[in-house]
């Protein structure tokens, strides 16, 4: 008869030969492993499960990034920071399609450092990345080419591509043509692509684009949307956002082509350093949500505060147009729109000089978008006078009583939390 210590031995043998011949399951099982990133070594914690295979280190990181059509799922185990790590150990990405899914599991990526690369991916189609946070990303496009730039991704096609609780702060990204603080361009390559971008929060981030044609244009969420259906929704920007050529220039979305469908609800914009289009000769188009809209889009309950620049930089040219909304630059309005406000804009449009503000009085007669009966009490007070959190509480009560913002006192503005 068999002793209960030998029945014990038996039964733990077998659990071990049931884990190692299940590899993978194993892996996520002991995806609670802490230590260097860099070597793998660390400690084992039991009883963390991640669904899809998890990433320890920057070397498995670039792995699943560089490898094309990868349809696979992945959790970040631990934070990844970049600091050491450059081209060529990141080998080009501007043509690999993520088709996979991707939960950062709330872990942050920092100190990334591009020269010529698209994004941190190259192009998203039907991909799904959640719960990350990206600090410190430097993306510089300096080819003279017509790839698009995005801190997340140069490019976003498909459809079901789902881009939730992003996190995007102390970053930067800068393109010879279009600029996106997540995605730089969303087009399929046929059809009409979707997706679905929620809770996303872009910081102390700076975007610049130049592109020279004003029916595209830089965002701060995404550069450029073309056929695509998007839900965006919880939205947060605090950001510089440039076109320094005649592209157009949006808090939310640079500019939309015909055939594109997009919702917007529950966004605060704050352009805290200026959102500003220029140039030489021709017409500049600069909007709290779109710079410029040739599709449909649909905006519920948004801010926007901040300073706005729009001016033609050669001062003999007297022939031009400037348009500036707190929603919509130019092109179509909304198909509908409901509590949309601003405060304390600042407005520059180019006379003989182009740092010349826009005076109160005036300033709403030269804007598209803005509520009448609220511009004048807003913009006549500070924002700490009138913008109190039990204001936001009256006001805007789909986003003081949601749990995913919080009121900031500095800024007397609600933001999305870290």
């Amino acid at each position: 008869m068999i002793s209960k210590t030998k029945k014990h031995i038996i039964i733990i043998l077998v659990v071990i030969n049931m884990l190692f011949s299940m590899g993978m399951s194993f892996a996520y099982w002991a995806s609670g492993i802490s230590g260097n990133q860099n070597v793998g070594d660390g400690t084992l914690t039991l009883g963390d499960w991640y669904d899809g295979t998890p990433i320890f280190t920057t070397d498995e990181f670039i792995q699943v990034i560089t490898t094309p059509n990868n349809s696979n799922t992945y959790v970040l185990a631990r934070d990844l920071d970049f600091q050491n790590i450059t081209p060529p150990e990141w080998t080009q990405t501007k043509d690999i399609i993520f088709l996979g899914s991707l939960d950062g599991n709330g872990k942050t990526i920092s100190n990334v450092n591009l020269t010529d690369y698209r994004g941190i991916f190259g192009i998203l189609q039907g991909a799904t990345i959640r719960n990350l946070t990206l600090d410190g990303i430097t993306i510089n496009y300096t080819l003279a080419d017509n790839y698009t730039v995005g801190i997340l991704a140069g490019r976003m096609q498909g459809t079901g591509n789902v881009i939730e609780n992003i996190r995007i702060r102390n970053s930067s990204v800068t393109n010879t043509i279009l600029a996106g603080g997540v995605i730089g361009f969303a087009s399929p390559t046929s059809g009409t692509g979707t997706a679905t971008m929620s809770n996303i929060k872009v910081q102390n981030t700076a975007i610049t684009g130049a592109f020279a044609n004003a029916a595209y244009g830089s965002g701060g969420v995404i550069g450029t949307v073309n056929a695509f259906n998007i839900t965006m929704s919880d939205i947060y920007v605090e950001a510089t956002i440039i076109s320094n050529a005649i592209s157009s220039v949006g808090g939310i979305i640079g500019a939309s082509l015909a055939g594109s469908t997009i919702s917007v609800s529950r966004a605060v914009v704050f352009a805290n350093e200026r959102f500003r289009a220029w140039s030489s000769d021709t017409n500049v188009f600069v909007g709290g949500v779109i710079g410029r809209n040739q599709g449909s889009i649909s905006i519920t309950d948004f801010m926007l505060t901040g300073q706005i620049d729009g001016f033609v930089t050669n001062p003999n040219n007297t022939s031009y147009t400037m348009r500036a909304g707190v929603t919509v630059g130019v092109g179509n309005a909304p198909t509908s729109q409901s509590n949309i406000r601003s405060a304390q804009i600042r407005l520059y449009r180019r006379a003989n000089n182009p740092s010349v503000l826009v005076n109160s009085a005036t300033l709403y007669n030269k804007m598209t978008g803005q509520k009448p009966t609220y511009s004048t009490s807003v913009y006549i007070v500070s924002r700490s006078t009138t913008m109190t959190s039990a204001w936001w509480t009256t006001n805007y009560p789909n986003i003081a009583n949601s749990s995913l913002w919080s009121y900031n006192a500095t800024s007397d503005l609600y933001e999305l939390n870290n």
